[in-house]
């Protein structure tokens, strides 16, 4: 899988994506993979936030995780790099809202999180 399959794949899997995928087009005039995927952690996390969206959206987060772990495993060296710099790094550290996030991370995500 390359970049541009796991972004076409990421927008087709999570439409509530769609719009933050505009607005980041219309800001920047481009696309910034490592930039948008960024956003995608902020939107994530809030899955996960102490302010509590309920099981419905824990169940997506849950779902973007597992997605985000099929891309490491199955991308090529360009989204694994993608995943690793712009996904884990971008995850709250334990004093940060959403760090419970962090409890649903399995197999590579896992690894690189606990090494960052």
């Amino acid at each position: 899988m390359n970049e541009e399959h796991f972004f076409h794949d990421l927008l087709q899997n999570f439409p509530q994506l769609e719009s933050l995928h505009d607005e980041h087009v219309e800001f920047y005039e481009e696309f910034l993979s490592h930039v948008f995927l960024a956003d995608v952690v902020r939107w994530a996390v809030s899955l996960f936030s102490e302010a509590g969206q309920g099981l419905t959206a824990e169940a997506i987060g849950l779902q973007l995780i597992n997605f985000i772990e099929g891309a490491y495993v199955h991308g090529d060296s360009a989204v694994r790099e993608l995943v690793r710099v712009s996904f884990v790094e971008n995850l709250p550290y334990s004093n940060q809202e959403g760090f419970r996030i962090h409890e649903h991370l399995t197999g590579n995500l896992r690894r690189m999180f606990a090494q960052r």
